[in-house]
């Protein structure tokens, strides 16, 4: 008799072990710790102004970058250049691979293809106000680097991106 209830107990602790593990979950990024990494190790950029997904106002600075529903992100952050020009770094990091763990995979990577897009939408603006107020800006616009890693999304826009990307991977490994 004893045995059979530490079988059913282990079987319900195995049970619900089995449970919790379900879904993907987004590991958790410092966005503030990743901006300062990403902007540090990349020489060429001058002094940046950042925002993010700590700030009060984040919902409204999400916007300026994408049109995607602030409620698919679990953060982000946006380093732009203090006196206008064309340096941005922006990560987007977005909920459960997409925006719930239950989604099929397509699904997930139709939200972070959605989010790639928005950002190239972003850098394309730049670049049309670029070539009207700052020409010389504009090859650096033009050659902003825009990808998918995991659950985030990058954007890159300076002189030497490599070096911001290399700061991501070391940051996220």
């Amino acid at each position: 008799m004893m045995i059979k209830r530490m079988v059913c107990a282990l079987c319900a602790v195995m049970l619900s072990l089995s449970l919790c593990a379900c879904g993907e979950k987004t590991k958790s990024i410092d966005m503030q710790a990743l901006e300062n990494s990403m902007v540090s190790a990349d020489k060429t950029l001058p002094e940046m102004k950042v925002s993010g997904s700590w700030d009060e106002n984040a919902e409204k600075a999400f916007s300026y970058i994408s049109d995607l529903e602030y409620n698919k992100i679990h953060g982000f952050f946006l380093a732009y250049a203090a006196d206008g020009m064309a340096y941005e770094i922006a990560v987007v990091q977005l909920k459960d691979k997409s925006d719930a763990s239950a989604m099929a995979d397509e699904d997930k990577n139709r939200i972070l293809s959605a989010m790639a897009d928005s950002l190239r939408e972003h850098v394309q603006s730049r670049v049309q106000m670029y070539k009207t107020y700052e020409p010389q800006q504009v090859q650096r616009a033009e050659s902003a680097v825009v990808k998918t890693d995991g659950d985030c999304v990058l954007l890159i826009m300076s002189d030497a991106p490599q070096n911001a990307e290399t700061a991501f991977k070391e940051f996220t490994k």
